[in-house]
């Protein structure tokens, strides 16, 4: 075989492997070159009402009397404290009461 036939028998193999991939190529194109002639054609937006500060208005500022929580700390650079000897001493002797 050729390497021209083999490029079209891939071309085809996918085409038919993913029908929807040349839909949505092309809608999305067409999506897009309508979006860039809308900005393209259509006014600039005016701005918002309000854009500019207006002296009659006071801004609006939120207080509260209140704290939050104190903020907490993991120091996570700290080795591990060794376990108490209890703790190992009861853990050493379930296991040597299992083994019986």
């Amino acid at each position: 075989m050729s390497r021209q036939s083999l490029i079209r028998r891939a071309g085809r193999a996918s085409e038919s492997v993913f029908p929807l991939r040349g839909y949505v190529l092309s809608v999305g194109a067409t999506l897009l070159g309508l979006l860039w002639m809308a900005g393209a054609l259509l006014p600039a937006p005016s701005p918002g009402h309000f854009a500019e500060p207006d002296p009659a208005r006071p801004s609006i500022r939120i207080q509260s009397a209140m704290k939050g929580p104190e903020r907490v700390v993991i120091d996570t650079n700290q080795p591990l404290p060794a376990p108490p000897d209890k703790a190992i001493v009861v853990a050493h002797s379930a296991a040597a009461g299992s083994a019986n």
